[in-house]
């Protein structure tokens, strides 16, 4: 099944220890709650440590969904889990309908 809908999420942190919490906590919640998305209707989530922006602790979180409604039940349960109060962060999402998608991979 292919992704209709993407979301496309940067974080910027303090430091690079913020950074490395964030991706420990990506892990757990992701090993947790990882059957919850799924049912939910999310297909796929890739985490990158953004390397051409010297001096920038930023990741970028690229989300695919089923589709709208998947969008949306992922979210509800994206929002019960807490925030870090001891890591803030900067954070800009962009969310776009997949009109294009070439698959490299062999089959």
């Amino acid at each position: 099944m292919e992704a209709k809908l993407m979301s496309y999420n940067q974080i910027d942190f303090q430091s690079k220890f913020h950074m490395e919490a964030m991706i420990k906590q990506m892990e757990s919640v992701s090993e947790t709650l990882g059957p919850k998305f799924k049912e939910a209707g999310l297909l796929s989530f890739t985490v990158t440590q953004i390397w051409n922006k010297q001096g920038k602790f930023r990741l970028g979180v690229y989300y695919a969904y089923r589709d709208e409604k998947a969008f949306v039940n992922c979210q509800k349960i994206l929002n019960g889990i807490p925030t870090d109060e001891e890591n803030p962060v900067i954070q800009n999402a962009d969310r776009g309908v997949v009109v294009l998608h070439v698959d490299m991979k062999d089959e």
